[in-house]
């Protein structure tokens, strides 16, 4: 017979997903995300009734705790920053209308570099794979085991 006293892990830990639900429905005071019906989801207007939480997406902004990094680098991100930017403008509005919670916490534009710390692994993921798709170069993705967390290369080099 197998024993039964054995401490089980979880596969991922994440410390901003309390274990007990919000209330439904609950809105958050900073960014007004709505959680109703199990989910969060953009809600206009936001129901009276709704109590006031802070989401776990506030909550890592607040704290600086990135769930992803995204480095774009090399000679072809300098000549064409803006049409970048914009690209990834466009990545996070659409990536926030299906999960509300990925967001950018910052963007460092470092010349030829640029670094984004993202609030989730998906929100870097698609960042990426957009840049990619539009402009080619070598994209490379990693997820560390055990964590939710990922790290996303993309580099091109002139033209």
């Amino acid at each position: 017979m197998a024993r039964q006293d054995r401490l089980l892990q979880e596969d991922v830990h994440d410390p901003y997903f309390v274990k007990q639900k919000y209330r439904d429905p609950s809105v958050c005071e900073k960014c007004s995300v709505v959680f109703k019906n199990g989910a969060f989801e953009w809600v206009k207007p936001i129901p009276p009734s709704a109590a006031k939480m802070v989401c776990p997406a506030c909550r890592r902004i607040a704290d600086k705790f990135e769930g992803g990094i995204v480095t774009l680098e090399g000679g072809f991100l300098s000549q064409h920053k803006s049409d970048i930017l914009n690209t990834i403008t466009n990545a996070e509005r659409a990536e926030q209308a299906m999960r509300p919670l990925e967001r950018i916490i910052s963007l460092t534009d470092r010349g030829a570099k640029i670094e984004i710390q993202t609030t989730y692994e998906h929100i870097a993921r698609r960042i990426g794979d957009a840049i990619h798709k539009a402009y080619k170069g070598e994209l490379t993705v990693q997820y560390p085991e055990g964590e939710k967390y990922a790290r996303v290369f993309w580099k091109r080099e002139g033209r």
